[in-house]
C-alpha cells in the first residue's frame, strides 16, 4: 500500500475514533439522563403515595372517632366536611354491617350495597381494593379507575389520576403494594411494570423503590433507551450531527496535517535537485579587534511554496538519509561563491557544519575528493555537533585523515551533547564553540554560566581556539572577553547574510 494511502487511512481511522468517542460520551450522558429522570419520577410517585396515605389518615380517623353507628344527616355532614379539602379522595362512604348505606355524592342509598371484597388488608386493619372500572353511584354510566380504602365504618375512593401522570417522563410506571409473601397488588400506572423492571438487561433503565413511611407501598419504573431517544429525537439528531461533523473535521484536519507534512518532506527531498537550498554567511569576529576573521556557512531553504526553517528541514534530511548529499553540495557551492570574492583575504576561516552520522559512516573522507577544497586559500573548519556519540575507531580514523589533510576540526555546541575529555584527546579537535545557551545564561549567573571558567580552563590546557556563539549584548561580550574568549558570533555583530552583504559588511 502506498504511503499516501496509509496516511489517508490514518485520517479516516482518526475520524472514526472521534466519532466513536462522541457516541460513547452521548451514551454516558443519555444513561445519566435516564437515571436522573427515573429517580425524579420515583420521588414524584413516592411523594403522592405518602400524601394519599396521610390524607386517608386525616379523613377517616377523625370520622371513626365520632362514633356514629348509622348514616343520618349528621354523618353525611361530617363526611362532606372531611371531603371538602381532599386532594386525592373523590367520595366517602359509610358502612353498616359491611354494607354501604350512604355516600357523600348520593346521600342515603335506597338499598344498601354489599362491600366489594378487598385485594389485601394492611396490618392496621385497613383494607384496599383496586377497581379498574368503578361505577360511582352518582355517575352510574361513567366507569373510572379507583382505589377503595376502608378504615373502620368508612371507606373512601381515591382517584389514581390525582398522582398527575402527565408529570412522569418514564414510559412505564406502577404503584403497587407488596405483601408479606412478596406478592404484589396493583394500585396505579401500568400493570406488569414491576416484572418488566426486574427482567430488564440494562439496570439504569429501571428502578424499584419503596416508601420510607409506608414501607409496603412501592413504585416500579422502566424507561427503555429507545423510548428516551424517541422522546428526545430532535436533540439526538443534533448530537449525532455534531458527532459526524466533529469526526469529519478531525479526519480533514489530520489529513491536512499529514498532507502538509508529506508536502514538506517531498519539498526537502527534491530541494537539492531543484536548487531550493541556498547559503548564508554569519561573520565570526575577533572580540578585541572587532575584525571579521571568518564566517560560518548556514543553509537556508526556499522554493515556490515558501521557506522552510532549518529546525524543520535538518531532521528531514537525517530521516531521508540525505545528509551527505546535502553537506557535499553545500561545501562545493559555498566555496565556489567565496572563491569568487577577491576581497576575502587568504586564510579567511570558513566553517561548515558536519553531521556526526557522516563521520561514523566514513563519508567525510570524501571531502578529500572535492576539487579545489584542499588547495583553497581559505582555512576550512569542520564543525561537528555532539548529538551523537563519536568515540569509535571509525570516527577517529576519519577525523585524523581530515586533520592530516589540513582541515580544522571544531566541536560545535560544546557542553550540550556527548562531549568529554576523551573526545578532546582522541578525536583531533583543535577548536570548540561555546553553545548559545551558555552565553544567554551568562548575565544571570546561572548554572551554565558558572561552567564557562571550567571550559576556558580546558581551552588553555589543550591550547584550543574558542568561539562563543549567540552573543547579543555588549555585557555578554565583555564577560566573555574577561573569561578569555577571543572569538564570537551573534546578532550583536550581524545576522546571517548573502555573499554580497558579507562583502559590504567586511568593507565597513
Amino acid at each position: 500500500m502506498k504511503k499516501y494511502q496509509q496516511k489517508s487511512l490514518f485520517a479516516v481511522f482518526a475520524g472514526i475514533i472521534i466519532f466513536c468517542l462522541g457516541i460513547v460520551i452521548l451514551a454516558i450522558v443519555t444513561s445519566s439522563k435516564i437515571v436522573n429522570d427515573i429517580r425524579v419520577d420515583s420521588l414524584h410517585l413516592i411523594k403522592h403515595i405518602d400524601a394519599a396515605s396521610a390524607e386517608r389518615d386525616k379523613l377517616l380517623t377523625p370520622l371513626n372517632l365520632l362514633g356514629y353507628t348509622q348514616c343520618d344527616d349528621r354523618t353525611l355532614l361530617a363526611m362532606r366536611r372531611a371531603l371538602f379539602d381532599a386532594n386525592y379522595t373523590i367520595d366517602i362512604g359509610f358502612l353498616e354491617r359491611d354494607k354501604l348505606t350512604c355516600t357523600t355524592g348520593t346521600g342515603v342509598l335506597d338499598s344498601p350495597v354489599s362491600e366489594i371484597q378487598p385485594d389485601y388488608v394492611q396490618p392496621e386493619g385497613i383494607s384496599v381494593k383496586f377497581a379498574p372500572s368503578l361505577n360511582l353511584l352518582l355517575f352510574p354510566n361513567r366507569p373510572m379507575q379507583g382505589i377503595l380504602v376502608r378504615q373502620g365504618n368508612y371507606n373512601m375512593v381515591i382517584q389514581p389520576s390525582a398522582i398527575q401522570p402527565e408529570s412522569i417522563k418514564s414510559s412505564f410506571w406502577q404503584v403497587f403494594y407488596k405483601n408479606t409473601n412478596s406478592t404484589t397488588n396493583h394500585l396505579a400506572g401500568h400493570q406488569g411494570t414491576y416484572q418488566r423492571a426486574l427482567g430488564t438487561r440494562l439496570p439504569y433503565e429501571s428502578l424499584v423503590t419503596c416508601s420510607l413511611i409506608n414501607r409496603r407501598y412501592c413504585v416500579a419504573i422502566n424507561y427503555p433507551w429507545g423510548d428516551f431517544i424517541f422522546n428526545n429525537k430532535t436533540l439526538f439528531i443534533i448530537a449525532l450531527t455534531l458527532c459526524v461533523s466533529l469526526a469529519l473535521s478531525t479526519g480533514l484536519v489530520v489529513n491536512y496535517y499529514m498532507a502538509a507534512k508529506r508536502s514538506i518532506g517531498r519539498r526537502v527531498r527534491k530541494g537539492l535537485s531543484k536548487g531550493s537550498f541556498y547559503w548564508e554567511y554569519q561573520p565570526i569576529i575577533e572580540l578585541h579587534s572587532q575584525q571579521v576573521i571568518g564566517c560560518e556557512v548556514l543553509a537556508r531553504f526556499k522554493d515556490k511554496q515558501g521557506a522552510i526553517p532549518p529546525d524543520v528541514f535538518i531532521p528531514l534530511l537525517r530521516q531521508y538519509q540525505q545528509t551527505w548529499d546535502f553537506t557535499s553540495t553545500m561545501i562545493k557551492t559555498a566555496i565556489e561563491e567565496l572563491d569568487a570574492e577577491q576581497e576575502l583575504a587568504d586564510g579567511f576561516k570558513v566553517s561548515f557544519n558536519i553531521f556526526p552520522h557522516d563521520v561514523k559512516c566514513a563519508n567525510v573522507s570524501k571531502l578529500l575528493d572535492i576539487t579545489g577544497l584542499l588547495t583553497s586559500r581559505f582555512t576550512i573548519c569542520l564543525e561537528i555537533t555532539e548529538d551523537e556519540y563519536l568515540d569509535s575507531k571509525t570516527a577517529q580514523s576519519e577525523l585524523k585523515s581530515l586533520v592530516d589533510a589540513g582541515f580544522v576540526l571544531s566541536i560545535d555546541d560544546f557542553g550540550t551533547g556527548y562531549s568529554n575529555l576523551a573526545n578532546l584527546n582522541h578525536l583531533n579537535f583543535s577548536q570548540l564553540k561555546i553553545d548559545r545557551t551558555f552565553v544567554q545564561d551568562i548575565t544571570t549567573e546561572g548554572l551554565k554560566a558558572s561552567l564557562i571558567p571550567n571550559i576556558m580552563a580546558l581551552v588553555k590546557k589543550f591550547n584550543y581556539i574558542c568561539i562563543a556563539e549567540g552573543i547579543e549584548t555588549a555585557e555578554q561580550e565583555s564577560i566573555l572577553k574577561d573569561a578569555g574568549v577571543n572569538y564570537g558570533q551573534g546578532w550583536m555583530y550581524a545576522r546571517s547574510m548573502s555573499i554580497d552583504e558579507l562583502k559590504r559588511f567586511i568593507k565597513q
